[in-house]
């Protein structure tokens, strides 16, 4: 019976053979671990018997009944003076049996969780599980033959490069390979494997693997291993890049991957909040600026009949300060409206001319359908979206459900700007705090600014008329004086936050509101009038909404 529900589930109820497993597996040496208890579901294979049991150590042959009656008797009886521990030898957690096949056998049988035992541990090149399958045992010994022919695991000892699509293993190697020679050529001189190996793990395989945690990505394939999705990442990269004919960072190439596949970004701490928290938890002795990278190195900017002086783009110059960096503008047609093909010639040449004035480098790309499912979906391939703010969301329950804008900063998984009839450099911030989420965004955006550029900071601390009043503001004190950053605070009420802002913006002259999006993105958002769609609609500097 056992045997025939293993077939229906596709299991063997084989024993695992020590012999076969510890060749294919390069055992390296043996240690004496003494005499332990061990746990009976752990013991797996046999050294010489595995065709006299099964994987539960139930006997398979009839002649064996007289001999397992008296192993039984004796370890049984009243009578009898005992039997000696068992002999197993351990890979991993999985026990083999040496001596003591019918011992374990009755031990089973009889119910018990553990038995005595004299325990070898073999150390192979890589360890095996008590549920090793034989599918299991082959992708163990292609990672045994990768290990082999490239010998990482003596460069980088405890770093798990196992493969669950192990054709890919080439393709791993060569990922290495070219690195080295990339290396060489930067480095003018010849590169070991040995030093291309850490490099590589330090320079790229470890950050994007850091991508990939953060994003929890590998909760939703839960049969790749981390290094598969390291090699599905960077192939959905060389895809993306070569038909579109732009750098696509690998971060922004997780979003959009991920978004095509429908699963969910990760949940927890944003990185923006991990950030602060680092630089919270430093020591003063520590160099406590974060922002070395530059945040917005790609900008995607919605170039459309409702911006006719192409206001976006002069915005999406003006905060374009990356070296390297470049501008994405994207044209969505508009349903029912025929363009031609020199009416979209035109925008491109347009686009390109102005870009070349200014010196910077784009690529103009045409879309169709929905303005907003368009952009939201070119935006995850960018760190920053530009839009030309001609209608703000309305107060009608019906206009805001239908209202374009408010499906972007709903959906939105990278930060909005957007800007009226006067572009303008960020050059004097007005945050508006709360301790929200949202809010620390739009903290770790502006104390970039801050920090980075020397731009001038002011920060409205909104009241709840709370005791979270004063830990919100310690937070956001505490994280810019580590930055050494100078701000000035200003205190407000959530029942003004909307007149707040909007004095502050004309008495203090800044260039540029950076305040959190929606904290709820639910339908009931679309339904009730929010403080950032009055902001948006009062407001006449650029606004950035940090999502």
């Amino acid at each position: 019976m056992q045997r025939f529900w293993a077939g229906i589930r596709g299991r063997s109820l084989d024993l695992l053979p020590y012999d076969e497993i510890s060749t294919k597996l390069r055992a390296v040496s043996k240690t004496d671990r003494g005499l332990q208890q061990v746990p009976l579901k752990n013991i797996v294979g046999s050294v010489s018997r595995i065709q006299d049991f099964d994987r539960n150590f139930l006997p398979l042959r009839d002649d064996d009944i007289y001999r397992w009656a008296g192993v039984k008797t004796a370890m049984t009886s009243p009578l009898s003076t005992g039997v000696p521990p068992v002999s197993l030898y351990q890979i991993g957690d999985a026990y083999f049996v040496l001596d003591g096949n019918h011992r374990v056998s009755i031990a089973k049988e009889m119910g018990m969780e553990t038995i005595e035992a004299y325990v070898t541990e073999i150390k192979t090149k890589v360890p095996i599980s008590s549920h090793l399958t034989s599918d299991e045992l082959i992708q163990k010994m292609a990672y045994v033959n990768f290990l082999e022919d490239t010998q990482i695991d003596h460069f980088l000892p405890g770093v798990d490069f196992s493969l669950h699509l192990i054709e890919n293993y080439p393709l791993l190697k060569e990922h290495i390979s070219v690195h080295q020679y990339y290396m060489g050529i930067e480095n003018e001189r010849p590169v070991s494997f040995e030093e291309a190996v850490l490099h590589w793990y330090d320079t790229v395989y470890s950050p994007v693997i850091a991508i990939i945690e953060s994003s929890g990505l590998h909760h939703s394939f839960r049969d790749l291993t981390l290094t598969d999705l390291y090699l599905w990442l960077l192939d959905q990269q060389n895809t993306l890049q070569r038909d579109l004919g732009i750098a696509v960072k690998p971060e922004n190439v997780l979003d959009y991957a991920a978004d095509k596949e429908g699963i969910e970004p990760g949940s927890g701490w944003s990185e923006a909040e991990e950030q602060i928290m680092q630089v919270l938890l430093r020591s003063e002795e520590e160099p406590q600026n974060p922002y070395q990278d530059c945040l917005f190195q790609h900008v995607t900017v919605a170039l459309n009949d409702d911006d006719p002086d192409w206001i976006g783009l002069e915005q999406a110059i003006l905060v374009n300060r990356c070296p390297g960096g470049a501008i994405r503008g994207v044209h969505v047609e508009s349903p029912g409206k025929e363009e031609t093909d020199a009416d979209i010639d035109a925008y491109q040449q347009k686009f390109n001319q102005r870009l070349s004035e200014v010196g910077m480098s784009g690529k103009f790309f045409l879309r169709q359908g929905e303005p907003a499912n368009a952009l939201l979906e070119f935006s995850l391939l960018s760190d920053l979206l530009v839009l030309r703010l001609s209608h703000p969301p309305a107060t009608s329950l019906v206009e805001r459900i239908s209202h374009g804008i408010i499906t972007i900063l709903q959906q939105s998984q990278r930060p909005v700007l957007f800007v009226k009839e006067n572009p303008l450099p960020v050059r004097s911030i007005l945050l508006p705090f709360d301790g929200s989420q949202r809010s620390k965004e739009a903290l770790y955006i502006a104390a970039y600014y801050a920090a980075r550029y020397g731009n001038d900071l002011n920060l409205l601390m909104v009241s709840e008329g709370s005791e979270k009043d004063d830990v919100h503001c310690y937070y956001a004190k505490t994280y810019l004086e580590k930055l050494g950053v100078k701000a000035e605070y200003h205190r407000g009420s959530s029942d003004t936050f909307t007149n707040d802002v909007v004095s502050l913006t004309e008495t203090l002259s800044v260039s540029t509101v950076i305040l959190g999006g929606y904290e709820n993105p639910s339908i009931l958002d679309r339904m009730f009038s929010q403080a950032i769609d009055e902001i948006l609609a009062r407001v006449t500097i650029p606004v950035m909404i940090c999502q």
